[in-house]
């Protein structure tokens, strides 16, 4: 069975899988149940063998999975309004939302969330996970001081609905290219070597999982992805 958190936060978020009309009811309800022991699973092995932040698991009940609930904003929300704010040039910090008007984001350097993000996403791979749907829209950030605004933070990776517990080398580069796809579509104010930065703590953070298997093979694999990309965005 998967352990859950005995203590409960003091808000929990509840996910629920929608059944699916074009399914026979008990092949739906039997997937779903699955896929939901699956994801919570995979929480747990985050929380277990690394020391990456993932929500905790406070109840499996399929359809629906109870989790702790994470009080701040998304990477996506905090970079957009970041780059709104420095167009505005209207001051040095800028409001994530009317919830948190008595708490201002502080900046946070490009460089320094780089690193992060590649580092949560080697240790991620080092254990034997692929997220699989890698955007800015499922990494939260928590600012460690809830009183002022300081660039000590820690940052939690979200949603494992598509989750794979694999050390496929081909996995673990389509996981950066959707990754890296998110960073060029959503965030195109981000600096030219952002993704550079990335990769080198992604490089830097991930611990062979097997004597034939690193983060340079994967590096490798990744140019190859990104190769099948182009390809199909040019002749479709």
């Amino acid at each position: 069975g998967v352990a859950t958190s005995t203590e409960s936060p003091p808000f929990v978020i509840c996910k629920e899988r929608f059944s699916k009309a074009y399914r026979h009811p008990d092949l739906d309800a039997k997937l779903t149940k699955t896929r939901c022991r699956f994801e919570a699973r995979i929480l747990e092995k985050c929380a277990q063998k690394s020391d990456i932040r993932v929500p905790k698991v406070i109840r499996i009940s399929p359809p629906s999975l109870y989790l702790e609930y994470l009080d701040g904003p998304n990477v996506k929300t905090y970079l957009q309004e970041m780059n709104a704010q420095q167009k505005d040039k209207d001051g040095d910090v800028t409001m994530l939302s009317e919830k948190q008007e008595a708490f201002p984001a502080p900046r946070i350097e490009y460089s320094k969330l780089a690193e992060r993000i590649g580092a949560m996403v080697g240790r991620l791979h080092s254990i034997g996970v692929v997220h699989g749907d890698l955007t800015t829209s499922n990494m939260i950030l928590l600012w460690k001081s809830q009183v002022e605004p300081t660039q000590d933070f820690d940052l939690t990776l979200i949603d494992f609905g598509l989750a794979k517990s694999t050390s496929s080398v081909e996995e673990q580069a389509v996981d950066l290219y959707v990754l890296e796809r998110a960073l060029e579509s959503t965030h195109p104010e981000l600096p030219d070597n952002f993704l550079d930065i990335l990769l080198k703590a992604y490089s830097e953070n991930t611990a062979s999982v097997s004597s034939n298997k690193n983060s340079q093979t994967t590096l490798q694999r990744l140019e190859q992805v990104r190769l099948r990309g182009r390809k199909r965005e040019c002749f479709g």
